[in-house]
């Protein structure tokens, strides 16, 4: 199989998405060091962070308490995302009416605290989903796509949920959250030459036992959450099981936490979606470690409380 090369490919999913973070400490702990980082929303956020080295304990501080926080590294809140109009966009009453906020606001913070904005100077390889709305084809930014385009305009790209936010422009074209597409683009770690991809999908629906009450007497937002969890899962699945048969020789290691209870804007929850994120990783990589693919020990200290 030749030198060991390992991918980690992390979904979207809002404030789910600390359960990323979860994951990338499992393989911390189990010794795991990916070197090839693609994702879409936040998992474009995660691995454009962690993927040029800022360490998991200072992407981890920024959703602990106050007062145990130990670093001065990014702090992404809710308002991070929530830009108001430009100037050039009220004179354009259609563009306005595509989304509630913009993109900008994000894209100018992640400029600021990047301590590297360019792909060509990123320690790993990185790779930023999106989707151009005009041609409905994916986009790529990173190494051996577009890589002239600034990390944090692609991160914004990817993040743009249709109908939230207006389409995200980057020169002359409008871009849409990755996920459009596809839910993960794992092809994109086979391409760069992963012969083992991680994938951390945090879509997995809630399922709820009979004596529970249904998800159908929880009102709307449940149901349309749950189906988006039902549907982006299925998708990502069947992507899997197709790569699976497409490359037999690399190993693809789904992970899917139990995180289907929380909502896609509940950072509140950091420290339940980080641990879900972390022991549901740790099943995974420990099973693949007794094949022979991994070795390493386990045990977290999050600090998170």
């Amino acid at each position: 199989m030749g030198r060991l090369k390992i991918a980690f490919v992390g979904s979207g999913g809002a404030a789910r998405g600390l359960a990323h973070l979860g994951v990338l400490k499992a393989c911390e702990e189990l010794g795991i060091h990916p070197e090839i980082y693609v994702g879409a929303s936040a998992g474009a956020l995660v691995g454009a962070m962690y993927g040029q080295d800022i360490p998991l304990d200072v992407m981890l501080d920024g959703y602990r308490l106050p007062w145990r926080r130990r670093h001065d590294g990014p702090r992404l809140h809710m308002s991070t995302f929530l830009g108001a109009p430009r100037l050039r966009d009220l004179v354009d009453p259609g563009y306005l009416a595509s989304g509630l906020f913009s993109m900008d606001k994000l894209e100018r913070y992640l400029e600021r605290t990047l301590p590297i904005n360019d792909f060509r100077k990123l320690p790993n390889q990185v790779l930023v989903t999106a989707v151009d709305v005009d041609t409905a084809q994916r986009v790529v930014f990173g190494p051996g796509y577009d890589d002239r385009t600034p990390v944090s305009q692609a991160v914004a790209a990817s993040c743009c949920v249709p109908g939230l936010f207006r389409p995200y422009r980057i020169g002359d074209r409008y871009h849409l959250d990755g996920e459009v597409v596809r839910t993960a683009s794992a092809d994109l770690a086979v391409a760069a030459g992963a012969n083992v991809v991680i994938i951390s999908n945090i879509y997995r629906p809630e399922v709820r036992p009979p004596e529970r009450t249904s998800i159908a007497r929880l009102g709307v937002l449940r149901v349309l959450r749950q189906s988006l969890g039902i549907v982006l899962t299925e998708k990502e699945r069947r992507g899997v099981e197709l790569l699976s048969k497409l490359y037999p020789q690399v190993t693809f290691l789904d992970i899917a936490p139990d995180i289907g209870k929380y909502g896609f804007l509940n950072r509140f929850a950091a420290r339940s979606l980080v641990l879900r994120g972390y022991r549901s990783a740790l099943r995974v990589l420990a099973a693949a470690k007794e094949r022979g693919v991994f070795s390493g020990t386990l045990t977290p200290d999050l600090g998170l409380n």
